[in-house]
């Protein structure tokens, strides 16, 4: 009998894709600007850096302790800018900007 996965489980395994991982971080940046919570990004980042490695692995590439890091990404976490940056990069994503409205 297949086992049923979680949503958790489907989703990180979806993260796996660039695409779908650039298309989820968009909309969980929008939806952080609209509520003014950081934390739904936050929360973003940490399921992409499980589906593309684990925060092990991410934090070893880019040279962050995996304890800071984690705290970092955690609900209270306040993670600095050039980590969530260098996370999204770990990951094989990067960082676009355009003109609002574009």
């Amino acid at each position: 009998m297949r086992k049923l996965q979680s949503y958790k489980e489907q989703l990180v395994e979806r993260l796996k894709d660039s695409e779908y991982a650039s298309a989820y971080l968009k909309a969980c940046l929008d939806e952080s600007f609209e509520t003014n919570d950081i934390g739904v990004f936050q929360l973003a980042i940490r399921n992409v850096v499980e589906a593309h490695g684990g925060m092990t692995e991410i934090s070893s590439k880019i040279d962050v302790n995996r304890e800071s890091f984690y705290k970092s990404l955690s609900e209270k976490g306040n993670a600095k800018f050039f980590t969530l940056a260098n996370a999204i990069k770990a990951c094989g994503l990067e960082m676009d900007f355009h003109p609002i409205g574009v």
